[in-house]
């Protein structure tokens, strides 16, 4: 352990002071790997949709994606791989769905996916296009607006009118979403390969993000959107130059405003983003002159902010009712299983709730088994794979954050910036407990995720043997949930 976190150190400060970031790794096999996905998964969809354009417009965006993360990271080897994967799976996986879909509901796009199917239907196959006047009411209506664009061209190209447009243009959002993350994690590990290729291949694999790429949901956006943020951030927090903070607050503002006519609700959290930078920057280094100065100047205008403060938690309280009681709706409308989740979660008082709802959102769906069934959706059936990845990653997000925490005597700045990414996920994840309690709303926070799991190298012995406990205590608390599940099941 102690030889891993010395290495880090190393790697970080060369990073600082030469003030290049290098290092990273691209293969041959990686490009052929991420070709054949792309191939596959353009073939399916085409298949699903009637069309042989699917296979042209699966590999422009590729060629575009590529492109974008050589040009915006030059020496990003890893961030490149992680783009190719994250892609090439989605769009392998989008095929797989699509084709599943045709074949048991004869649509592309089953009938469960809701927000999909609205979303789809206000896209216009030709002009007149649709615009934002023309979206009075809708939720998403950027989301919209970005797919419609993507339509303009491909109608001017003159490919067919279908749904994998759109859904190959979230995959490249996911590609490059997965190499911000990477980015995100070469600010904190330095030119560590075999962390850099970790976060890659757990973005690129995870249940949810392949979900975003592979099903026409605004969720790309919003995750997309929240990573750059995030980038943003931690930038400002490794180097604290004027630049820097000034990159992050406007990039802060930017996607809050953005996130407006994405998901509203999640406006809420990029206030507090701000704060919790700004308290662990403060914290990154013992308290001196200039930091006891900024504190200083800090609490007056936080004592001018207590009427906005109060009118922000009021706003707080009004959306968690709000979203709540839709969940609660939503979720009584369904199957017998996921009403034990009203009980025994939604109708708790609030501090159980953030207890039992953790847990759900942590083991979802309970059982894990629950969506594999015949007849299901795709949508339901990529949740249920992402239920498993979750349960079996989350040891190694364990013991990332004991690795920050045992890191913060001997490289104090270091395991700060972990630790306000353990921070940054707890409060993503108790923000989507109490106001929607939905697993997937979570994704967006869950780059910081891959990178914390990414921090113990189990190539080192001991480290591989701490987490080997930890999945062991863990996967023993899954069980005993599901016996209580079942315990409940049986008493309902």
């Amino acid at each position: 352990m102690g030889t891993s976190l010395k290495t880090m150190s190393r790697l970080r400060d060369h990073r600082v002071l030469n003030g290049t970031i290098t290092g990273g790794s691209l293969t041959n096999r990686d490009m052929l790997s991420s070709g054949l996905l792309v191939l596959a998964g353009s073939i399916m969809q085409g298949y699903a949709n009637g069309t042989a354009d699917a296979l042209f417009v699966g590999f422009a965006l590729l060629v575009v994606g590529f492109v974008a993360v050589s040009l915006f990271f030059p020496n990003g080897g890893a961030e490149r791989r992680a783009f190719l994967l994250t892609y090439g799976v989605s769009i392998f996986v989008g095929g797989l769905a699509q084709w599943y879909s045709f074949a048991v509901f004869d649509s592309p796009q089953s009938a469960t996916t809701y927000d999909s199917h609205t979303f789809f239907n206000l896209i216009s196959p030709q002009p007149p296009f649709t615009t934002m006047a023309d979206m009075p009411y809708v939720n998403a209506p950027l989301a919209v607006l970005a797919w419609q664009q993507v339509y303009k061209v491909t109608w001017a190209l003159g490919f067919a009118f279908g749904q994998y447009t759109g859904v190959m243009f979230n995959a490249l959002v996911m590609g490059l979403a997965g190499s911000v993350t990477v980015r995100i994690a070469r600010e904190l590990f330095g030119a560590d390969a075999w962390r850099l290729r970790r976060v890659g291949t757990l973005f690129a694999f995870s249940g949810l993000f392949i979900l975003f790429g592979s099903v026409l949901l605004r969720d790309s956006f919003t995750t997309f959107l929240n990573v750059f943020v995030l980038w943003a951030i931690v930038s400002w927090l490794v180097r604290q130059t004027p630049r820097s903070l000034l990159f992050a607050v406007a990039l802060t503002c930017v996607g809050g405003y953005a996130m407006l006519f994405l998901r509203a609700q999640a406006v809420l959290l990029f206030g507090v983003y701000g704060i919790l930078a700004f308290l662990f920057w403060l914290i990154a280094k013992r308290l001196n002159a200039a930091r006891l100065t900024v504190a200083l100047f800090a609490l007056p205008v936080l004592l001018f902010s207590i009427p906005y403060l109060v009118n922000y938690t009021t706003l707080v309280q009004e959306v968690q009712t709000k979203g709540l009681s839709g969940y609660a709706r939503q979720v009584a409308e369904t199957h017998s299983e996921d009403s034990l989740g009203v009980r025994f979660v939604i109708n708790q008082p609030l501090p159980i709730r953030v207890v039992l709802g953790s847990g759900s959102l942590m083991v979802y769906p309970i059982p894990l088994w629950a969506n594999l069934r015949s007849g299901v959706s795709e949508y339901h059936l990529i949740k249920a794979y992402h239920g498993i990845f979750q349960v079996l990653v989350l040891p190694l997000v364990f013991a990332g954050v004991l690795v920050a925490l045992r890191m913060f005597r001997r490289d104090r700045k270091q395991a700060v910036l972990l630790l306000f990414l353990a921070a940054y996920l707890l409060i993503g994840l108790e923000a989507v407990v109490v106001t929607s309690l939905e697993q997937r709303h979570f994704a967006q926070f869950m780059p910081a995720f891959m990178i914390l799991a990414a921090l113990p190298d189990t190539r080192e012995k001991k480290v591989r043997k701490r987490v080997q406990t930890i999945t062991t205590w863990w996967l023993a608390m899954v069980v005993l949930v599901h016996l209580a599940w079942a315990m409940m099941k049986a008493m309902a």
